[in-house]
């Protein structure tokens, strides 16, 4: 059996039981793969046969042509919707296998990283969060099913398939506002009361980096599959903003918590640096008459540049090239289209 964290030494039995334990009980987007007999990816194509096999279906039963727009647009729905599911399981398998090296910058240690990883944040409120989804969503299915401005001509049987998973993406969607909310305020606190700061060691902070490159990631796979439904029309002005505010967003995403823990870095290193130059001043009046000074002063001040050296930002280059490279998930849905026109115009022209 698969384990979404590392089964290494340096992990104490109790927290891969403890993890595992909290994950039976995680929300249901999470929960739909904890209980899968499947892996994470197998599970996921599953969930995306299951969502579009059904319009299949329906649309047979109905009698609804299957070559057509609609067709289309169901299918990108079910894309959709199994990527929101997919990529944020996806990315929780991948962060825990950082358990061990996070805990060493912890002053909880590995309860404290636990914490960090667990698929529901304690004291997140899915009932109210879900409630508020499912009016949202409601009004969102009428508005563009079922008033007289619904754009969608079709049986009643297709158009409450497209209602409930419009439902269950706008209710996805409130969902993880109040898990980001509190998986944010418990994350800062871990940051302000538990991170250690060793500035010889900064470079230990990096799981911090790789941590919220991951979790950008999840911003722009969600982005990148909801720019499908704006590949069909002409790249336009709104298309390029829209495709600008998603890079921005993730990229947000990424260094908001960064900026944080640099703040943190930067707040230590200037009390080091402080504190290094005070014992500095209060030798350097003693260099003459005691050689003992003289020498301390001399590795005090070889330890001042090696402070003053140390990094202030809690990711490496590599990480950077990472979220680089995952900002070019967003314009995959467009290039796809260029492709796909320039095959199709060639074959015409043949």
């Amino acid at each position: 059996m698969f384990y979404p964290f590392p089964m290494a030494e340096s992990l104490p039995f109790d927290v891969p039981e403890e993890l595992k334990r909290s994950d039976r009980g995680a929300y249901l987007e999470q929960r739909v793969f904890v209980v899968s007999p499947f892996g994470t990816q197998a599970t996921a194509v599953l969930i995306f046969a299951a969502l579009f096999g059904s319009y299949l279906a329906l649309a047979g039963a109905n009698g609804v042509a299957l070559f057509q727009p609609l067709t289309r647009l169901a299918l990108i729905l079910s894309v959709m919707m199994t990527v929101i599911v997919w990529v944020q399981r996806f990315v929780r398998i991948r962060a825990r296998r950082d358990l061990a090296l996070m805990a060493r910058v912890l002053k909880g240690g590995m309860e404290q990283a636990a914490e960090i990883y667990r698929l529901t944040p304690h004291g997140t409120r899915l009932v109210p969060a879900s409630l508020l989804g499912l009016l949202i969503g409601i009004g969102f299915d009428w508005l563009l099913y079922f008033s007289g401005r619904a754009q969608i001509a079709a049986p009643l049987g297709v158009k409450l398939w497209f209602a409930a998973i419009t439902l269950v993406m706008v209710l996805t969607f409130v969902r993880g506002v109040e898990l980001t909310r509190m998986g944010a305020k418990a994350t800062v606190a871990i940051i302000d009361d538990g991170l250690i700061i060793d500035l010889l060691r900064i470079e230990e902070l990096s799981v911090w980096g790789r941590n919220s490159a991951r979790f950008a990631l999840i911003w722009f796979v969600i982005s990148a599959a909801t720019c499908l439904l704006f590949v069909s029309s002409e790249i336009t002005i709104f298309t390029v903003a829209l495709l600008i505010g998603c890079v921005a967003m993730g990229i947000a995403a990424f260094m908001g918590l960064m900026l944080r823990i640099h703040h943190r870095i930067v707040a230590v290193k200037a009390a080091e640096l402080e504190r290094i130059r005070r014992d500095i001043d209060a030798l350097s009046g003693h260099c003459g008459a005691d050689a003992d000074a003289a020498q301390r002063i001399q590795g005090l001040l070889a330890y001042e540049k090696r402070i003053g050296e140390a990094g202030e930002w809690p990711f490496d280059q590599t990480t950077v090239m990472r979220v680089a490279a995952s900002a070019g998930i967003l314009t995959v849905p467009w290039f796809g289209q260029a492709l796909a026109a320039f095959i199709v115009e060639k074959l015409g022209a043949s």
